[in-house]
């Protein structure tokens, strides 16, 4: 579908990212592909146009990672995993690195982040994933392209990685075909490319509660991901119940955070550490940003204010 220079209202997941087509995109030639994967929606805007092989190349992408990482397919290679047996199991290498990434997010939060946590959302009412959480992250080992689990009863979601990695495979496969310049979203997640000239992608991050903008900034080479509780939330009794587990407690997170926002150059690292920072909470997930020069913004609810922002120093950096 051709487009005009103009801007591009995009997002899902508590984001909305608001992309506006850099000054040098010929107007006849940027082309914005759209569709639905992993149960929400995905478009891909490229400046200078496309060729034959681009929509079957992305369409590709997708179903290969919807084949390899969906909980809710029972012929999907997590869910074959998550039915064997204790021990190692060889999977492809694309699987094994994720699988990878989640580890290391997990021991980097102390568990904030942990892909076992899956029957619990399933408990809650948010995934497929049923019966009792058979440990913890520490129970899963990832050596080559061998993935392993400690016990039988051990379950595996890579959730909240995977729609990140889209992102980052699917501009890779892009760049493989000569695109530099790109925009990427993935049910909230963005990635935005290289502008070799003119302006950059400007990006929103949206205001949980009035539905505005809460901030907006030029991105290159950078990725953005968020984690909220305004969509895939309910309310019983007067507790919101949200889709953020807390593995230390294994209820719904419960604090005064609405949406935390992480950029980072991997769409995929930028995913998981938003989860990691939106159950860590403020004063501990700025404290380990602070120290590890990540970019991180928290929109907090305020009996008095509605909302408050507070935000890494690298975050600062990067809108100021």
């Amino acid at each position: 579908m051709a487009i005009t220079r103009r801007n591009l209202l995009l997002g899902l997941a508590g984001m909305t990212t608001v992309a506006a087509l850099p000054a040098s995109a010929g107007a006849r030639d940027a082309v914005r592909l759209s569709g639905w994967a992993f149960g929400t929606g995905w478009s891909v805007t490229l400046p200078r146009g496309i060729g034959p092989e681009e929509p079957a190349a992305i369409a590709e992408t997708l179903a290969g990672i919807d084949a390899a990482m969906s909980p809710f397919r029972p012929d999907s290679v997590l869910s074959r995993f998550n039915r064997a047996s204790a021990g190692s199991h060889v999977v492809d290498r694309d699987f094994a690195s994720v699988t990878a990434e989640a580890l290391r997010l997990a021991a980097w939060s102390d568990g904030a982040f942990d892909p076992t946590v899956g029957p619990l959302v399933g408990r809650y009412g948010f995934g497929p994933m049923h019966g009792e959480r058979g440990g913890n992250y520490k129970g899963l080992t990832c050596i080559a392209d061998r993935v392993g689990k400690a016990h039988a009863a051990m379950s595996l979601d890579l959730c909240g990685i995977a729609k990140g990695h889209a992102v980052d495979a699917v501009a890779a496969r892009l760049r493989r075909l000569g695109h530099s310049d790109m925009f990427i979203e993935i049910g909230g997640e963005v990635l935005a490319g290289s502008v070799n000239d003119g302006p950059a992608w400007r990006v929103g991050i949206a205001n949980p509660q009035s539905g505005g903008v809460a901030c907006s900034f030029p991105i290159s080479d950078l990725a953005i991901a968020t984690s909220g509780d305004s969509i895939n939330v309910y309310e019983v009794d007067g507790r919101r119940y949200s889709h953020t587990i807390d593995p230390g407690t294994a209820e719904p997170v419960l604090n005064r955070v609405a949406s935390v926002s992480v950029a980072h150059r991997s769409a995929m690292t930028a995913d998981g550490l938003a989860t990691a920072m939106m159950v860590m909470g403020p004063e501990t997930g700025l404290a380990r940003a602070h120290a590890d020069g990540l970019a991180v913004l928290f929109l907090l609810r305020d009996p008095a204010e509605g909302l408050i922002a507070q935000a890494s120093p690298a975050w600062l950096a990067l809108s100021s």
